[in-house]
């Protein structure tokens, strides 16, 4: 099976959250929750990272494009 392939998204900005390295994205995609992006590999810029935790003001459905915090690692 081949590696999954990072996924390219749109970054707004880099924050701190209790102690968290965090980055604002754009959902590259429509999902049916946090989790979906828990594990998965994000492109950005030069960099591949690995998503630990999505943070969002509200749960639910994700809708392309919404604005999202990642945890990376």
């Amino acid at each position: 099976m081949a590696a999954e392939q990072p996924i390219e998204v749109e970054v707004f900005y880099r924050y701190g959250h209790k102690g968290r390295d965090m980055i604002a994205i754009r959902a590259p995609y429509a999902m049916s929750g946090d989790a979906e992006l828990n594990g998965r590999l994000l492109r950005i810029g030069d960099a591949t990272h690995s998503v630990r935790a999505v943070a969002r003001q509200v749960s639910g459905p994700i809708q392309k494009g919404e604005p999202l915090g990642i945890e990376i690692g």
